[in-house]
């Protein structure tokens, strides 16, 4: 179930078990490699303060109830106690391709078991069957497919996702397919 917020209130996520934040501990700026990608900069006992859909500040529970502006904004902050659970940041998916009819786990599970892609493409799966399924299906029946698998994503901590067309093939079942990305994005 989905819980709403005034947006006029500022969110303070209190007593989280382990913030997981993905702040480096060696400060080194830019995109981290080697052995930095095992730091999760877990915070224990962490809050997070939100305002206007943005984090504020990140810390300790106890920094923040300390903190003089919540003392002041007391009842303009909802206070959500996160009972020692694990808290992450969402998983951003920057190349998926939606738009499809039928899943290709088979195709995977081939592929997994050493079957080249024309071994998979001569018993009627990959690319083909995707663009052929793509092509026949209307835009309601492709925007009802995208609307499960965002839904689907989401259930799994997605947050953002890229989505981008591109089992059509042809002009008419590319727009097809981005109208109905489109309208399951609504």
């Amino acid at each position: 179930m989905k819980r709403r917020f005034p947006s006029n209130k500022a969110i303070l996520l209190a007593n989280i078990g382990q913030l997981i934040t993905l702040r480096s501990l060696s400060g080194r700026a830019g995109p981290r490699r080697g052995s930095d990608l095992q730091e999760l900069g877990i915070i224990e006992d962490g809050a997070v303060l939100c305002a206007a859909g943005k984090i504020i500040a990140v810390g300790k529970t106890k920094q923040a109830l300390r903190d003089s502006w919540i003392k002041r904004n007391r009842k303009k902050v909802v206070e959500i106690d996160c009972e020692q659970k694990v808290v992450l940041p969402g998983f951003v998916d920057s190349h998926t391709h939606p738009a499809f009819v039928t899943p290709r786990l088979i195709d995977f599970e081939k592929r997994i078991g050493g079957a080249t892609y024309e071994e998979i493409a001569e018993a009627g799966g990959g690319i083909r069957s995707s663009v052929e399924s793509v092509r026949k299906a209307g835009k309601r029946e492709l925007a009802a497919s995208v609307l499960d698998g965002l839904k689907e994503l989401s259930q799994f901590g997605t947050t953002t996702v890229e989505a981008k067309s591109g089992y059509g093939l042809s002009l008419e079942a590319e727009l097809r397919s981005l109208e109905a990305i489109r309208d399951a994005s609504r």
